[in-house]
């Protein structure tokens, strides 16, 4: 127990002489927090729209005024030509069409239906599937407001027996992106600095010659795989904690679990990133190739974990390969804990999938990890 205490005070005086450590422990989640906090968002926000009006009268222009009083919309122009409204369309101007049809006020006057055609650019089918729910929601509201309009129509719409629903949104009323998009990126940090600093530290080592000296200790091979991870999990453990008040003070957004919860997670979870990291410097010779390895590695497990594209919308094949990330696991907890408060109780599930892959990726580490310079 005195020669791991003796190697972690080593590690830990090796890691504050290097002012990078310092920087990824502490500056790099605040940077990383505010730039990615802010870039990514799954919000559509500033929808350009032009509107074709072949009516012009009083009401076919409320409806134009309508998507222009939106904050979502943002109006490009105005025309009465169709093949202007489409050169728009063809050169990316506008991201949705508006044709208000002659007749407009008409139809709606003697209670005929009228029609409104929207034209939306469908390249980014995501975006486009939320600019049409965007676009039926406006038009539901305006709805209401012609119906005073047409006396006539309004008598018909009354003898139909619609159904309201009322959505009531939970554990994230105001919808808002950034509050799952921020849990999501700590749970990226984590991996990024076990992995990366892990394999790149051990790897140094064998190039400055120091790795050497330690052969020649009365180490284990246990001893010092101990020596070398419990400095990079307390490391992960203050990461953590940055992070947390990084996104409360910056995003104003707190956890409403327990944080002993989370902290416990995240070193179940450090556990297999780590084993990881280990396994990469096994296998690299230079900081470079570790650093490629450990990328490698990380890019699969973020594209894989469910934080861009859920994991439900992945090929079955696909699918059944998440269940070898850790970070799948993760991004459940930390966003359960972060937005629902969910009791580790309701979390088993993900404590046993991480615990298991955490002993494999581990085990396979202290295999490979042995007392010689290769």
């Amino acid at each position: 127990m005195q020669r791991i205490l003796y190697m972690v005070q080593k590690e830990f005086r090796q890691i504050l002489r290097e002012r990078s450590y310092i920087a990824i422990l502490f500056v790099m989640p605040v940077v990383q927090i505010i730039l990615l906090g802010f870039a990514i968002t799954t919000d559509v926000k500033n929808i350009t729209i032009g509107i074709l009006d072949l009516d012009n009268t009083h009401v076919s222009r409320r409806v134009g005024e309508s998507f222009h009083e939106n904050v979502t919309f943002r109006l490009y122009a105005q025309t009465h030509s169709e093949k202007e409204l489409h050169h728009w369309m063809d050169e990316g101007s506008i991201s949705v069409g508006v044709v208000i049809p002659p007749h407009f006020e008409k139809d709606l006057v003697n209670a005929v239906q009228p029609d409104v055609q929207i034209i939306l650019d469908g390249v980014d089918g995501n975006t486009a599937g939320v600019v049409a729910a965007y676009v039926a929601q406006l038009s539901a509201a305006l709805q209401g407001e012609l119906l005073q309009r047409a006396p006539a129509l309004q008598r018909e719409w009354t003898r139909v027996h619609s159904v309201a629903i009322e959505p009531r949104m939970w554990y994230n009323p105001s919808l808002e992106s950034v509050n799952n998009i921020v849990p999501g990126i700590i749970a990226t940090l984590i991996t990024m600095v076990t992995v990366l600093v892990t394999a790149m530290s051990i790897v140094r080592e064998k190039e400055l010659g120091t790795l050497e000296q330690l052969m020649v200790t009365p180490l284990r091979k246990g001893e010092l795989m101990l020596g070398k991870i419990i400095p990079f999990a307390l490391s992960a453990f203050i990461l953590v904690i940055v992070s947390i008040i990084s996104a409360g003070l910056i995003f104003n957004i707190w956890m409403q679990g327990s944080l002993w919860t989370l902290l416990g997670m995240s070193v179940l979870f450090s556990i297999s990133t780590l084993g990881v990291g280990i396994l990469a410097s096994t296998i690299a010779s230079t900081q470079q190739q570790a650093m490629f390895v450990a990328w490698f590695f990380m890019i699969f497990a973020l594209l894989l974990s469910g934080f861009f594209i859920p994991i439900e919308n992945m090929p079955d094949v696909i699918q059944w390969i998440t269940y070898l990330n850790p970070l799948r696991y993760f991004m459940v907890v930390i966003r359960e804990i972060y937005l629902k408060g969910t009791s580790y109780i309701h979390l088993w599930r993900e404590t046993l999938a991480m615990l298991l892959v955490g002993m494999v990726s581990f085990g396979l580490a202290t295999i490979r990890f042995h007392k010689r310079v290769g």
